[in-house]
C-alpha cells in the first residue's frame, strides 16, 4: 500500500488559489459559493521531495542565478523510468513553461495564414492561441458514441488534407484518451507524406492510470521522421502547476537549433529559480510518487464512474485513462437544463456556460462548461476535476446529484 496521502484535501480556501478565487467560480459558474472542481490543478499535497527541496532553498536564503544542467538530466532519467524512452540531450530543449513552447514553436515553424488542426474537444488555449497567431484553426471533431469520445482516424486524415501542421494532445485533453503507439505513428506517418508538423502537447502522459501505457509521440516517431516536436513537463504530474518549466522534444537537430536561436534572441531561456528547483527535485525523487498518485487517480475516477451509475443514472462519467480531469455527458437531462435557463434567466448568462451555471445555481458546484473546449456542440457536458481527498469529492459527487435530483424533480 503506498504511504503518501491522497485522501485528504489541503484547505486551499484563502490561499491566492485562482481555483479557489471566489471572483472567479462566480464568472464560471455564476454562484461565488459552489465548490470548485473546474480549472485543472489538483486540491492533494505535493510530494515531500519537492518540499524538501524548496525548505532547503529557505534556509540558504539566497536566489540568485541557478546552474539547471542536472535538471535536463534529472529529466532524461525519468523518462527512461516512467516511459521507457532514451532520450539525449541534443533532441531537448528546456523552457520557461508549456503554452510558452507551443505558442514559440508555432509561430516559429508556421506562418500567418497556415492552416494548424485541432481536435475536438479540445484544451481552449490551443484554438486561442492558433487564432491569435495569425492562423486557421481546422477542427476534426471526434465521434460521440454510447462510450464516449472517440477518434476516426481516417476521418482526420481527411480533414487534415490541406492543413500545414497537427497540435495535438496525448493523452487527450479533455477526454483522457491514451492513444496507442499504432494510433500516434498512423498521424506521423501521415504527417510525414504531407510535410506536415506535429506538435504534441504531452502535459498529462505521466497521469496514465497503471492498466494503459501511454507511447511519447518523440518515441512513435522513431523510424518514421516525421517533423514533431514533443512538449513535456512536471505540472501535472506533481501538482505544482504554478511553477512554469517544460521541455521539447525535437525529432531533427534543424528543429532544436532554431527554437533555441529564437529562446535567445528572445530571451526566454531561463527557467525561474523555484521552478526548476522543484522541476528537478521532482524528476529526480518523485517517480514513486507519481505512479502511486497515478493509481489513486484510477480508484478516484472508478469511484465518480460509479458514484453516478449508482444515483444520476441519465448522467454518464466519459472515465478517462489518465489524469484527474473527465467530461460528465448529460444529454438525456439538457432539455431540463435549458428549460430552466429560459424560465429563471437571472441565474443565468445568456446562453453561454448553459450547463456550468446549471450546476453552480442548482447544486453548488463550479465545473468546466463544455463550450469551453471549442463548440457548442459540447453544451450538454460539464469537465469534472476530481484531482482532490475522499471527503471533497464525495461532497462534489454530492452536489451533482443535488443539481440532477433538482432537474428530474423540476416539471
Amino acid at each position: 500500500m503506498s504511504h503518501y496521502d491522497f485522501s485528504h484535501s489541503v484547505d486551499r480556501a484563502d490561499c491566492r488559489s485562482e481555483k479557489w478565487s471566489r471572483k472567479n467560480i462566480a464568472q464560471v459558474c455564476g454562484n461565488e459559493d459552489a465548490l470548485p472542481f473546474w480549472v485543472a490543478d489538483m486540491d492533494l499535497r505535493a510530494c515531500d521531495e519537492i518540499t524538501s527541496a524548496l525548505e532547503e532553498e529557505n534556509r540558504r536564503a539566497v536566489y540568485g542565478y541557478r546552474e539547471n544542467s542536472r535538471l535536463t538530466e534529472n529529466f532524461i532519467s525519468f523518462m527512461k523510468a516512467r516511459h521507457s524512452t532514451d532520450l539525449r540531450e541534443e533532441n531537448i530543449a528546456a523552457s520557461q513553461g508549456m503554452l510558452h513552447s507551443i505558442a514559440l514553436a508555432l509561430n516559429l515553424f508556421t506562418k500567418e495564414g497556415d492552416r494548424i488542426l485541432i481536435p475536438f474537444p479540445s484544451y481552449h488555449p490551443f484554438f486561442d492561441m492558433v487564432k491569435a497567431n495569425g492562423r486557421v484553426v481546422v477542427p476534426y471533431y471526434m465521434d460521440l458514441t454510447d462510450k464516449g469520445f472517440v477518434f476516426d482516424w481516417e476521418k482526420l486524415k481527411e480533414t487534415g488534407r490541406t492543413c500545414q501542421a497537427i497540435l495535438f494532445c496525448s493523452p487527450h485533453n479533455p477526454t483522457g484518451t491514451v492513444f496507442s503507439e499504432a494510433e500516434l505513428r498512423a498521424v506521423l506517418e501521415t504527417a510525414r507524406e504531407r510535410d506536415q508538423l506535429v506538435l504534441c502537447d504531452e502535459i498529462h502522459s505521466d497521469l496514465t492510470y497503471p492498466q494503459y501505457r501511454h507511447t511519447p509521440m518523440y518515441k512513435a516517431n522513431l523510424g518514421i521522421g516525421a517533423r514533431a516536436i514533443t512538449f513535456c513537463a512536471p505540472s501535472k504530474s506533481f501538482n505544482i502547476a504554478g511553477e512554469h518549466c517544460a521541455f521539447a522534444l525535437f525529432s531533427h537537430s534543424g528543429l532544436r537549433d532554431s527554437f533555441i536561436e529564437m529562446q535567445k534572441r528572445l530571451y526566454l531561456s531561463t527557467i525561474g529559480y523555484s521552478a526548476a528547483v522543484m522541476a528537478e527535485a521532482a524528476y529526480s525523487k518523485g517517480l514513486d510518487f507519481n505512479e502511486a498518485l497515478c493509481q489513486a487517480l484510477s480508484s478516484k475516477a472508478d469511484r465518480v464512474e460509479n458514484y453516478l451509475k449508482e444515483n444520476c443514472p441519465l448522467l454518464t462519467f466519459d472515465k478517462p485513462h489518465a489524469s484527474f480531469v473527465g467530461l460528465i455527458d448529460c444529454r438525456k437531462i439538457f432539455d431540463r437544463v435549458l428549460a430552466d435557463s429560459r424560465s429563471h434567466s437571472e441565474l443565468y448568462d445568456g446562453e453561454r456556460n448553459i450547463l456550468s451555471h446549471f450546476f453552480g445555481q442548482r447544486g453548488g458546484i463550479c465545473m468546466n462548461d463544455g463550450t469551453d473546449f471549442g463548440s457548442r456542440d459540447f453544451a450538454p457536458f460539464v469537465r469534472f476535476n476530481f484531482g482532490c481527498g475522499d471527503d471533497l469529492l464525495e461532497k462534489g459527487l454530492s452536489l451533482i446529484k443535488k443539481a440532477y435530483d433538482w432537474a428530474l424533480s423540476a416539471d
